[in-house]
């Protein structure tokens, strides 16, 4: 492949992730100042903080893409298992350490700065997994034993964000565990019968806990949880619902938001922020914010399609997913289509560890571009008269 079409891939990636946090900043600004202002802080307090967060998730994309061979993952064992056990130890660093904010224990504040290591520990487990299957893969695929051991070992990660209280991102992780066995020819009975005990565990997590039912329910019916008060109420899914009907087609100006402004929507800078960006840029910039996670879907599926490397498919498509299904369900959440969650919008949501992590994974991606093959192997096989 020519060395612009390498090029063509990784830059389109990294110019939406650009131009959706660029846009992200803005929208942070706009959204959080009313609150910034209240709490006796600068109005551009928050949106500083994400500027900051930008900049260096894109220097630490840059260095990936540009002196990092995504290649010695799975052949360095050393490297493989450390990058597992420090997902692990922050997940756990977490749980001992970590702070409990709305319902969700994902928080270590240290010096009044908060760090969410979950975010990180996401990045790693699927570049672990992704290598894993690559190492192992006739293991795997002979033995049901083995099979059972690498689900444990993938899956105690979920389980320890599960502790964390955050079942948005655990239910993410495990979606994009599967999708990464689907892709590798595994048999069905290897999926089949994970899937069913992780629903099952799932389900179970749900019924456990009084304020994940009561956001189903919500969903549901919110007008008949609109006066209550606490994390039973549907106070701001209702004003969501009203932020995209003031914004209507074009919106009502940047900057213009009452809901924001007013702080009716409290979290428009961070859980609320496709809400924010409906009131004001309206449907065509919601639009066009839903387009942008379609086509890094677009672009990541490509690499997974163009690389004839195990290790780069999986880590390719583990996190083009861990992107684009966060992008989906923060835009579900905002429309009333799946319960709240505390998932943020990629790039564009306030949370510095999201921004940086989300960056990472774009780095990845653009290294796995830059040493896509020279030729792809289907032309190789049309030019040699293959079927």
């Amino acid at each position: 492949m020519e060395g612009s079409k390498r090029r063509f891939y990784a830059f389109s990636i990294f110019g939406i992730a650009f131009v959706l946090s660029l846009l992200g900043i803005l929208f942070v600004y706009t959204g959080s100042w009313g609150f910034c202002v209240k709490r006796g802080l600068p109005p551009y307090a928050y949106a500083g903080k994400q500027a900051v967060a930008f900049l260096i998730g894109v220097i630490v994309c840059l260095l990936i893409y540009k002196y990092f061979d995504y290649r010695t993952l799975a052949s360095n064992k050393k490297f493989l298992w450390g990058t597992y056990l420090l997902a692990n130890l922050l997940l756990l660093s977490v749980l001992l350490f970590g702070k409990e904010i709305n319902n969700s224990k994902s928080w270590i504040v240290i010096g009044g700065i908060s760090f969410q290591p979950s975010e990180i520990a996401k990045i790693l487990v699927i570049v672990f997994v992704s290598c894993y299957i690559k190492y192992k893969w006739y293991q795997i695929q002979n033995s049901l034993a083995f099979f059972v051991v690498f689900l444990v070992i993938s899956f105690i990660p979920v389980f320890l964000i599960l502790l964390e209280k955050d079942l948005g991102s655990a239910m993410i992780l495990s979606i994009v565990i599967f999708a990464i066995l689907f892709i590798t020819g595994f048999g069905l009975k290897y999926l089949l019968y994970p899937a069913i005990l992780g629903g099952t565990v799932f389900a179970l997590a749900i019924v456990s806990a009084p304020y994940r039912l009561a956001r189903i329910k919500i969903l549901l019916h919110p007008e008949n949880y609109l006066h209550v008060s606490g994390k039973y109420s549907s106070y701001q899914l209702v004003q969501s619902f009203v932020a995209f009907a003031k914004g209507g087609i074009t919106g009502m100006g940047v900057g213009q938001g009452v809901l924001s402004k007013y702080m009716f929507l409290s979290l428009s800078f961070s859980d609320f922020m496709f809400a924010h960006i409906g009131e004001e840029a309206g449907f065509l910039g919601a639009f066009f914010v839903i387009i942008a996670y379609f086509f890094i879907l677009y672009l990541g599926v490509s690499l997974v399609d163009r690389t004839d490397e195990k290790a780069g498919k999986f880590i390719a498509l583990g996190l083009t997913l861990y992107i684009f299904l966060q992008g989906m369900v923060h835009i579900g959440v905002n429309l009333g289509l799946l319960p709240t969650t505390g998932i943020t919008l990629p790039f564009m949501s306030l949370g510095g560890t999201s921004m940086i992590s989300s960056f990472i994974a774009v780095g990845l991606l653009m290294n796995i571009a830059r040493f896509l093959p020279s030729e792809h192997p289907l032309h190789v096989k049309v030019l040699k008269g293959e079927s």
